[in-house]
């Protein structure tokens, strides 16, 4: 029957309640339309009588018409709907004539609405199963209601597709409610609910992979409780129930597929292999059928829109048509799937042309898409292309092994680089090497640059060390390769310039090096791909710090932070380079324990084996940390290792000589400290002049430390900002300690100026003994400096407030400031002077030789500027050099 008398009817014990879409058709007739919309098996009627069976509609009255054949033209459907309002006990003012079939239909419609109009109480008229296809007599009928019989009627429209009704009007008026098939759909709990209605309770993870596979459809929740109640193992069922399932395929066979005319039920089928179509791949997968696509999409709600013209089918819905192609034409879905493939080349798709030729079996096909448009970065995961990154896992051995050319093993190759596994990289990329022949040099290009990515990106490969063999290899390719095809992956672009960076900073030529980082960098972020744009970042950051300008290797690591949250994934090559640099960074600007942790998550970070630069740059930075804290012992046993690794870089090893001058000078052993300054290039080089400095000042010959630090400053040479900042400083130090307080100062300004634009705070942190009792003396220079001193506890007191008369240096008649920071043994010793012991008592408490304490004692009076040991003693007090009671007199030994 055409006129459903009866609202409110007894459910199955399956439906549940849905408050929300209750909600929203509550509210939705309050305006002239209401359309619910949805594929067979929405539960668009379940819904609807629900929400009619709560009875919140009323006062108004309802009436529902289901459309079939006995409405199927104009004067019917105005007699059922006439019908339908008597039964649910409204009588029109004046009746319409009724005439029958074939004559003024507009007319007749015009009666029934101004009847309706003439009504006092609104009416909602439920349309079930309202026709998608033009000029039904329904939407004709419907239209001139919604034209002539407002505000009474309220119509709540039921339909697969979208009616011709005059939707946009309604839309720009705010006058249409829209459910579709997304808001029909269950929620978890809801699924949850009809599961419990059947007697299936699911654990969540199995609840969660039914709701995906299902889309939330109601009638597959449905089909699945069905499948799942009494069955020992529901979860199992859960996993394995899909679009193949007999019950799912059987339901949507007979409630779509089968009731489709031939032509649409062919185009239905042949399109089911694409993920999304438009209609000029359905003509290319259907042929003439394909012209019917735009009439199939807008009457059936299975087509879903993503906009631009293409559309999909539901996971279930898909996968059961495929199903049936499967059954009913076995061979023909390869076919499609070649078609597909061929039309989405055509039209630049490379990601879903590759994924339809792996769906036809046909790899090598697929692997010559990727390889001929140099995507190969795509499998590597190096940039997000769709498709790509997981379309060759299921490629079989024998597509490899059995292939002539390389193409197919190019791309197993970079596969297995992908998922880390590099003994089947390796087997793929000899039998690669092997497909491009003995000649390979005259092969295609395209095939040998993928390859080369492919041997760049291979797991355990040592980036550092293996580069300067390589980036001839493939800066060679790229050229050989026609521009705009290399211009299109600038994945592989950045690649290349990554490995030209990293030649570079093998071979010591960091600036060069951080142009080609700097390079790869923009070509990352031009291709996407986050984890590349982070190595790239990270290497471009460790390179910055090394060539000492640490303010933008800073810059760099807060960027890759704000793009991740963690500098990058553990056990990826940019986490080591990152945390490098953040450690550098972090060790510059005096922030130690940051600056460990830093150097902690590292060693956490490095493949197996270990590459040699970076290994060799952690043991460096720990050095350097530990001469921070004041423990050069432990910053010499952080060296040795690092001296063990090879290949080492000669650059490297002159910074691990440099590091090592430098413990050995605040060991007081100035004869090794000169040692390692030779071997780190003597007076040649700025850090290696200052280095030698240090070892003149441990021989007790400040004038030859300065005039020899003072032509080193002088120098054409270009050297680093650290370094520059180092020699300033001590220049000042020492200028200070000579009793020529102009000149130091103006050093201590320009190390300070060059130290602020860079974020340098350690060389003065490390110099505080004697720089902090200076700076006391002339707030003015400290209050131009604030910004770089007050986070190292070097502002001036008194909240910078000048004592009165500041001079320029220490004041009239004061003691030489010391220029140069005492060792912990000497510490030591000088704390045991301060209690009053002679030199056999100290020998005897530190457990030294006599000799050894003497060379102790000369070493604090040099670098006190002092002769005597109550002038050293008070002069340590001076520089709170002394811990507290120190100063108490000690009992004296009995000898």
């Amino acid at each position: 029957m055409a006129v459903q008398s009866q609202i409110t009817r007894a459910f199955p014990g399956w439906v549940v309640r849905r408050p929300r879409l209750e909600e929203r058709l509550r509210r939705g007739v309050q305006g002239p339309l209401t359309l619910v919309t949805g594929p067979p098996g929405a539960g668009k009627t379940v819904a609807v009588s629900s929400w009619a069976a709560t009875g919140t509609w009323r006062p108004a009255a309802l009436c529902w018409i289901t459309c079939d054949d006995t409405t199927a033209t104009v004067g019917r459907f105005c007699r059922a709907l006439i019908t339908s309002l008597r039964r649910a006990g409204i009588d029109l003012p004046v009746a319409p004539s009724g005439r029958r079939d074939g004559g003024d239909d507009e007319a007749l419609s015009w009666e029934l609405g101004e009847a309706l109009s003439e009504l006092a109480a609104p009416v909602i008229v439920v349309l079930d199963d309202f026709p998608a296809r033009p000029g039904s007599a329904p939407a004709q009928v419907v239209t001139c209601l919604l034209r002539h019989a407002r505000p009474v009627l309220r119509a709540v429209v039921l339909a697969r597709g979208e009616p011709s009704l005059p939707l946009h009007r309604h839309r720009l008026a705010g006058e249409l409610t829209e459910i579709r098939a997304g808001d029909l759909a269950f929620a978890d709990h809801e699924s949850a609910a009809v599961l419990a209605r059947h007697g299936v309770r699911l654990a969540p993870a199995a609840l969660r992979t039914l709701q995906e596979r299902t889309g939330g459809w109601p009638a597959g929740i449905r089909l699945a409780a069905m499948a799942m109640a009494g069955r020992p193992d529901p979860d199992a069922v859960a996993a394995r129930f899909s679009g193949d399932d007999d019950g799912v395929v059987g339901y949507l066979r007979e409630e779509v597929v089968d009731a489709q005319p031939p032509g649409t039920r062919e185009l239905l089928l042949a399109t089911s292999v694409a993920d999304r179509i438009d209609a000029g791949l359905a003509g290319g997968l259907a042929g003439e059928a394909g012209r019917a696509f735009p009439d199939l999409v807008r009457r059936n709600a299975f087509a879903v829109p993503l906009g631009h013209g293409w559309y999909r089918y539901p996971p279930m819905f898909g996968e059961a048509l495929r199903t049936v192609l499967e059954r009913e034409s076995p061979g023909l879905a390869p076919v499609l799937h070649r078609r597909a493939a061929a039309w989405f080349e055509r039209a630049g798709l490379l990601g879903e042309a590759v994924g339809q030729a792996a769906r036809a079996g046909d790899w090598r096909y697929a692997a010559r898409l990727v390889v001929d448009r140099l995507a190969i970065g795509g499998v590597l995961g190096l940039a997000p292309r769709e498709h790509l990154d997981r379309a060759f896992d299921a490629m079989p051995r024998e597509a490899v092994l059995g292939c002539a050319g390389p193409e197919p093993a190019i791309v197993a190759a970079a596969a297995a680089a992908a998922r880390g596994d590099d003994p089947a990289c390796a087997a793929a990329l000899e039998h690669a090497r092997a497909g491009l022949g003995p000649s390979s040099d005259g092969a295609d290009p395209a095939a040998r640059l993928c390859l080369a990515a492919v041997e760049l990106c291979r797991p355990g490969l040592p980036a550092f060390a293996g580069a300067a063999g390589t980036f001839a290899r493939v800066a060679a390719l790229c050229r050989e390769v026609p521009e705009p095809a290399l211009d299109a992956s600038p994945d592989l672009l950045a690649l290349a310039h990554a490995c030209g960076g990293r030649s570079h900073l093998w071979r010591g030529e960091l600036r060069e090096a951080a142009r080609l980082f700097g390079e790869a960098l923009a070509a990352a972020e031009r291709a996407g791909g986050s984890a590349q744009s982070l190595e790239c970042l990270g290497d471009l950051a460790l390179t910055r710090a090394l060539l000492g300008d640490v303010g933008r290797a800073a810059g760099l690591v807060a960027r890759a932070g704000r793009r991740s949250g963690t500098p990058a994934s553990p056990g990826s090559r940019g986490a080591v380079t990152l945390h490098l640099a953040r450690a550098w960074v972090d060790l510059e600007q005096w922030r130690l324990d940051a600056a460990r942790a830093e150097l902690a998550r590292a060693a956490l970070a490095f493949p197996a084996p270990p590459d040699p630069l970076p290994a060799v740059v952690h043991a460096l930075l720990a050095a350097r940390t530990e001469l921070g804290r004041g423990r050069p012992e432990r910053a010499l046993d952080d060296l040795r290792p690092a001296e063990m690794i090879v290949p080492r870089p000669a650059w490297l090893a002159r910074r691990l000589a440099l590091v090592s001058a430098e413990a050995h000078a605040l060991r007081g052993e100035s004869g090794p400290a000169r040692a390692a300054a030779e071997r780190a290039g003597g007076r040649g080089q700025l850090d290696a002049a200052v280095a030698l400095a240090r070892a003149d000042l441990g021989d007790g010959a400040p004038d030859a430390a300065a005039r020899l630090l003072r032509r080193s400053l002088r120098g054409p040479f270009e050297a680093p900002a650290d370094a520059r900042v180092e020699a300033w400083l001590l220049d000042a130090g020492l200028s200070f300690g000579l009793g020529d307080p102009s000149r130091g100062r103006r050093c201590l300004d320009r190390a300070l100026r060059l130290a602020g634009r860079e974020g340098i705070g350690r060389p003065f942190a490390m110099a505080r003994g004697w720089l902090l009792p200076v700076l006391n003396r002339d707030p003015d220079l400290a209050r131009q400096h604030r910004r770089l001193l007050e986070p190292l506890g070097l502002a001036p007191r008194n909240g910078g407030t000048p004592p009165p008369e500041p001079g320029p240096g220490p004041e009239p008649g004061a003691e030489p400031l010391p220029v140069e920071r005492l060792s912990g043994r000497e510490l030591d010793v000088l704390r045991l002077l301060a209690q009053m012991m002679t030199t056999e008592e100290i020998a005897d408490r530190l457990c030294l030789s006599v000799n050894t304490v003497k060379t102790h004692l000369r070493n604090i009076y040099r670098k006190l500027a002092v002769t005597r040991r109550g002038a050293a003693v008070r002069r340590a007090r001076q520089l709170s050099l002394l811990g507290p009671g120190s100063g108490a007199p000690a009992r004296r030994s009995a000898s």
